[in-house]
């Protein structure tokens, strides 16, 4: 990166910030032009003209960046709200589910590979949760991101051998992408792998191929449905992260959300 190079104008989302010094910050950003990148804010603890929503997460900005010289870290000349999703704060599992979201970017979407969808996706999300948090819009979005990162989840043919999965006696092994056939099954011991019931494998299946904005409505009346989707979800995210994701625990303690529904 240069110093001197043209100054960059895109759309953003916070996803982390950290105070330094005074008045600085240091953000991680998903940008629409560049995806996901580090940038110096200087002074932004104190500017609000500079820095209008005070560069915080749920709030969809029009930044402009500029390289640093001998950094990896850009510079944030500013940074206007142009859509603002604060008000999730309301409900702590609404804004768990997006801080969830944000976790989620942070540790697969590549550095600095631009992917608009991605952005968009993660803006649907705060709008769909508006009226409250769904299990089912949070599968879709689990299923979406994976896609969107190159590891679209295997719901409707085996992940190892291509063939049928509609039966009980499919796995969900996450090491592998997904469901895995009856016949594939006794190779598949590794760690997450969990039986796959075939009303769970068409939940995830349905909301895997439906928009965010009709997720919601494609929830499942069955519980065992609900609750394997969540697990096998998790399962998937958890081997692709390298670890479990921590905002679970902030929304078990909350209101049990992500653990219960």
């Amino acid at each position: 990166m240069t110093a001197g190079d043209a100054e960059l104008t895109t759309r953003a989302i916070v996803l982390a910030r950290t105070a330094v010094g005074e008045a600085d910050l240091v953000v991680q950003l998903y940008t629409e032009a560049r995806g996901r990148l580090g940038a110096v804010a200087r002074a932004a603890r104190k500017s609000k003209r500079r820095f209008a929503g005070g560069l915080e997460p749920l709030v969809v900005f029009d930044v402009a960046l500029r390289p640093r010289r001998g950094s990896e870290l850009f510079g944030l000349e500013r940074a206007e709200a142009v859509e603002d999703h604060r008000a999730l704060a309301a409900d702590p599992v609404s804004v768990g589910h997006a801080a969830y979201a944000l976790e989620l970017v942070r540790g697969l979407a590549p550095p600095e590979a631009a992917d608009p969808e991605l952005l968009a996706l993660v803006v649907a999300l705060w709008r769909a949760l508006a009226p409250g948090p769904s299990s089912a819009l949070l599968r879709g979005f689990e299923l979406a991101l994976c896609r969107a990162v190159g590891s679209e989840v295997a719901l409707t043919s085996c992940a190892a051998c291509g063939g049928d999965v509609d039966d009980d006696r499919a796995l969900f092994d996450p090491s592998r992408g997904g469901a895995v056939c009856a016949r594939c099954a006794a190779t598949s011991t590794g760690l997450g792998v969990r039986p796959l019931a075939e009303r769970t494998r068409r939940y995830l299946a349905t909301l895997a191929e439906c928009s965010l904005a009709e997720a919601r409505d494609r929830e499942a009346d069955d519980l065992e449905a609900r609750v394997g989707g969540r697990d096998c979800m998790l399962a998937i995210v958890s081997h692709l992260l390298g670890h479990p994701p921590t905002t679970l625990d902030y929304v078990a303690q909350v209101h049990g959300g992500l653990r219960r529904g």
